[in-house]
């Protein structure tokens, strides 16, 4: 018997066959782009370990790569370079510290290929020393060594820090923020740091994976007696503002304001309670702590 297979049905053919082989390739492309990325991760690890196993050489900062240069200008702007090392054939170490008082730690560590580009360093330890606590609320004031004022009114301010630092290469002391400052937590919640104290017991928090938040906030107004004795009244938020400029001008005096007490405080269920002193302040603050 003779069959007889019309153009149509060849060409009809023909299309579901390359059909098939597009869709056969596509998915095996697709499943060597996932293997690819998903090997990325891995491979980054393994060269970090390589990078920190092997014999380094120190290097001078200004002969890194453009590339690594680029990362310190963007993402890394609120650091600074404190060491930096290359293993040949692996890549480099860059030891790095920060002004940011949101990070978790003050110093860390970030690695690069030799061609420059930044390794995902997924090590739990490492990632967490560069995590952020919080973020400000800008302006923020810093207050650098020759006690000349630097405000940041964005994020990409914080190279005119550095800047000032290319300036005066000679200058050991880092530059210092001035309290009060706004804050805002993971949660959204906007909290006022007082002093240096109120820093280390958010930072500590955060360490420890516990909520940030203050045990209780300052019932508004409270004032407070500066160093000179003059008096500040903050009766709204944005007063704690007049207490940083009293700093400003009077840059060199550590000595803190003190608050002027009886004082009324809110507890984060509602409850509220009268401060006599600086005795039951504190020991507010202990409280808090259990």
């Amino acid at each position: 018997m003779k069959i007889t297979i019309s153009k149509e049905s060849i060409l009809k053919s023909r299309i579901l066959f390359l059909n098939f082989v597009s869709f056969i390739l596509a998915a095996l492309f697709l499943a060597s782009c996932s293997n690819s990325e998903g090997m990325a991760g891995t491979d980054d690890t393994v060269l970090i370990a390589k990078i920190e196993n092997a014999k380094k050489t120190t290097i001078e900062a200004a002969s890194l790569p453009s590339t690594i240069v680029a990362v310190f200008d963007t993402d890394l702007r609120d650091s600074f370079i404190e060491r930096a090392e290359l293993a040949v054939r692996f890549g480099f170490k860059i030891s790095i510290a920060t002004d940011n008082i949101a990070r978790e730690e003050g110093a860390s560590a970030v690695f690069f290929n030799e061609k420059g580009r930044q390794l995902k360093d997924n090590r739990s330890k490492e990632k967490s020393k560069r995590n952020k606590c919080f973020e400000f609320v800008f302006p923020i004031d810093f207050i650098m060594p020759d006690a000349t004022v630097i405000t940041l009114t964005e994020k990409a301010d914080w190279l005119l820090i550095k800047e000032w630092y290319t300036e005066n290469s000679d200058a050991a002391e880092r530059a210092t923020i001035v309290f009060p400052v706004d804050v805002t937590l993971e949660d959204g919640a906007v909290q006022t740091l007082l002093d240096s104290a109120d820093l280390k017991e958010v930072k500590g928090a955060c360490k420890k994976g516990k909520d940030k938040r203050k045990c209780f906030r300052l019932v508004l107004p409270v004032s407070f007696t500066m160093p000179d004795a003059s008096i500040i009244t903050v009766t709204e938020r944005a007063d704690f503002k007049l207490v940083k400029a009293w700093y400003k001008e009077n840059i060199g005096i550590k000595e803190k304001g003190v608050l002027n007490y009886p004082l009324e405080i809110v507890y984060k269920d509602d409850t509220r309670g009268t401060i006599n002193n600086q005795d039951e302040w504190q020991e507010a603050k202990e409280a808090c702590k259990s």
